[in-house]
């Protein structure tokens, strides 16, 4: 390989941006994660051991730097980072039991300097008195230049004198001017930003006044995108309070006024602070009191999410999880936690069960911070930390490093950033990168990796977009996209993104399964259909799909059988008890994947009532004949007459739901419509002189099953009259005197 001129290679190093940098986490008793794997793996080699505070920070290829507890600072070996004159950095003034007791910032146009921001829990006190001075903030300037590293100035004091007041909190932004990020920090009702640039840190900060005073205890955190500030401020009566406020990350002001989401204790004691990636969603998690030890009473945990792009923030208040001490499924109930925005786009939670004891040996997971609140997925006990615990702190980061570029597949149109996208052998997906503004010369690389090797895909400046068509189960694996360019700023930049692919058969169901028609012979009786995964039903729908694969639920309409809530499908027995027509909507689905791999088919269900024929009376006709074989015959029956009789005229059964036909044997009105019938449209003879039965046989259309034939009647040809040749003469008297 040709080599560069080491120049080139330290500009690119010095000027380079990504993720990577929040890739190891080390927090609680020698816990951490490692996001260089997905998902996320539990490491257990870290020297902290902290109540709360902690930091940590990688290089751009996500390789651990140092960690901190504010106190002791570790290097990649885990050995205590040392001063330039050999002593050992274990005396920082930061605090393991403050809640954020350590930010690290790189310095801008460097690939060797850091700075790290330390503050402490506030002064010590004996009987009210001040024994001890807080620290305050404060800032150490790290260089590792030889490989190991060490501290080179600090501390800086930024308290502004006001050291035994300064809170436990402090957060970072990137800065909207170039190669600039924003340290913020609080004490009162005063915001301090604090700048830093390629010059280093400027120790003048830009103060806010806001509306509201903070308290030591809580989180504080920047949006992801430099416009929102929200603060947990920590207490146990009227001042507790959640507060968001808007940050100008040109100037590093923060508004005045701010949004209280969290007011007094009714929600419980603000304390852990997180935004999404797109910076729309806000949560905040509380507890309900103060727990020092399990031998005290448990206290209730509640995670809540705000959606910042709401009319009325507040209002938008939604309980995502929550642990209450005493109930069935969390007897030791929840204390306070952090909530921290992993490189991976989720927002993990630590929730341990007291202060002293009573660690967390799981992390806990917002699976989809951006998604309304009634569509997050909340993980308990997602990431097993393997024997370690974690405490009440996270370590924060700068918020701007936490934007990895959006992938979105076009049949559900959501991000599946890291997620296990489900398919179906055949189908075909298009995989979309979001656009990323202010970002010149981009490449996007996408390669697959199937667990045995890693292949390119594609590597284009034009073809942002990743096509997978006729999908087979050789698809399967993870596909990772990254994207490189130059911000704003002219800086060279990388996002990364990735998601895992699953395959799976592909379902299908019975195009015109046969309808199902029930005569309701018994109205005192329930009628019950077998709906069942295994019915004869369902065996007929799979046809001939695998029952050990595939199953099949039943709904009563589209809707619910494609969004496939749980609940919403028809019972395995489906009682009908009123005569009724309607469709049943069929869904099968692989078992394995059923949102992704379905079907849908229908078909009808109808009960029909026994329907009962009215007596029509007989049929009469005249004979047309007075004497010859003919005799007591007539030529004219039109049985279809009939039938506004049978149904019971006006009042009665509806024509269009009903046949009627008429037969010359009982035996045929009882067999079918078509044995021994006498058709009804054209003119008839009896058969039989004089009188003819007829029998009627009266079917539901819908189900020719469900008949009547017990009614019948008789056409009877009526004689002629037959006059008298001979009639008796008629005489009459004639009594007036005209003799007419």
């Amino acid at each position: 390989m040709k080599k560069s001129p080491v120049f080139l290679i330290l500009l690119f190093v010095l000027n380079s941006y990504s993720q990577k940098e929040a890739n190891i986490w080390y927090f609680g008793e020698n816990a951490g994660l490692d996001f260089n794997t997905n998902p996320p793996t539990a490491i257990t080699d870290g020297e902290i051991n902290t109540f709360e505070g902690c930091s940590s920070f990688s290089d751009a290829n996500g390789d651990l730097l140092f960690y901190s507890d504010g106190i002791t600072v570790w290097d990649k070996n885990h050995d205590i980072l040392k001063y330039t004159d050999g002593s050992l950095a274990n005396d920082l003034k930061g605090n393991p039991s403050s809640t954020q007791s350590g930010m690290i910032i790189p310095k801008p146009g460097s690939s060797s300097i850091y700075y790290l921001f330390t503050v402490d829990n506030g002064p010590e006190y004996n009987f009210g008195f001040i024994v001890e001075d807080g620290k305050g903030l404060n800032a150490y300037t790290l260089d590792f230049s030889d490989g190991i590293g060490k501290i080179t100035a600090g501390p800086i004091a930024l308290s502004d004198g006001k050291f035994n007041d300064w809170t436990e909190k402090v957060a970072a932004v990137k800065g909207a001017a170039c190669n600039t990020y924003w340290v913020v920090s609080v004490v009162d009702n005063q915001f301090y930003s604090f700048l830093v640039d390629d010059s280093g840190i400027n120790t003048t900060a830009v103060i806010s006044t806001v509306d509201n005073d903070s308290e030591r205890r809580g989180y504080l955190k920047l949006s992801p995108d430099g416009t929102k500030l929200a603060i947990a401020n920590q207490r146990f009566d009227f001042r507790n309070n959640a507060t968001v406020y808007n940050f100008d990350n040109v100037t590093g002001t923060v508004s005045a006024n701010g949004t209280k989401v969290i007011t007094d204790t009714s929600n419980g004691q603000a304390y852990g602070v997180e935004f999404s990636t797109d910076s729309k969603k806000l949560y905040i998690s509380t507890v309900s009191d103060y727990r020092n030890s399990l031998d005290n009473s448990p206290v209730n945990y509640q995670l809540f999410q705000f959606d910042l792009t709401a009319a009325d923030i507040p209002g938008s208040k939604a309980l995502i999880h929550e642990q209450i001490g005493g109930s069935v499924d969390y007897p030791e109930g929840g204390f306070r936690g952090a909530l921290q925005l992993g490189p991976d786009g989720r927002i993990y939670a630590t929730i341990p069960f007291s202060y002293n004891n009573g660690f967390a040996p799981f992390l806990d997971v917002i699976e989809n911070p951006t998604a309304p609140a009634k569509d997050v997925i909340f993980t308990k006990n997602a990431v097993d930390l393997k024997g370690k615990f974690a405490t009440q702190g996270l370590p924060p980061f700068i918020a701007s490093l936490l934007l990895p570029v959006t992938i979105s597949d076009d049949i559900t149109e959501l991000p599946i950033n890291n997620e296990n996208l489900k398919t179906c052998v055949g189908e075909s997906r298009t995989i979309t990168p979001d656009a990323i503004t202010d970002f010149t010369s981009d490449t996007y690389i996408w390669t697959f990796d199937n667990g045995t090797a890693i292949t390119e895909i594609s590597n284009s400046a034009t073809e942002t977009n990743l096509y997978l068509k006729n999908i087979q189960p050789n698809n399967k694996g993870k596909y990772l996209l990254k994207v490189t360019g130059m911000d704003a700023c002219g800086d060279p930049i990388e996002y990364n993104a990735s998601f895992t692919l699953s395959v799976y058969k592909a379902a299908s169901a019975k195009p015109l399964p046969e309808p199902i028609n029930f005569c309701d012979s018994n109205a005192s009786a329930p009628n019950n259909f077998d709906l069942s995964k295994l019915s004869q039903k369902s065996i007929e729908i799979l046809d001939g799909l695998d029952t050990t694969i595939f199953d099949v639920l039943y709904f009563d309409t589209f809707t619910k059988a494609t969004e496939n809530i749980t609940g919403s499908n028809l019972p395995n027995s489906y009682e009908v008890n009123e005569p009724s027509s309607q469709t049943i909507y069929a869904r099968v689905h692989n078992k394995k994947a059923p949102d992704a791999c379905f079907d849908i088919t229908n078909f009808t269900l109808t009960v029909t009532g026994l329907p009962v024929a009215t007596n029509p009376g007989p049929y009469r006709e005249c004979d047309t004949n007075t004497n010859g074989t003919d005799l007591g015959y007539n030529n004219t029956f039109l049985l279809e007459t009939k039938d506004n009789d049978i149904l019971g005229s006006s009042s009665g059964l509806n024509l269009t739901l009903y046949n009627i036909s008429y037969h010359t044997t009982l035996t045929g009105a009882q067999q079918d419509n078509k044995t021994d019938v006498i058709p009804k449209n054209v003119p008839y003879r009896n058969s039989i002189k004089n009188s003819q039965p007829i029998y009627v046989r009266l079917e539901n259309k819908a189900d020719t099953n469900c008949f009547d034939a017990s009614m019948s009647f008789n056409l009877v040809v009526t004689p002629l009259p037959i006059s008298n040749e001979n009639p008796t003469k008629l005489k009459q008297c004639d009594t007036d005197s005209d003799k007419q």
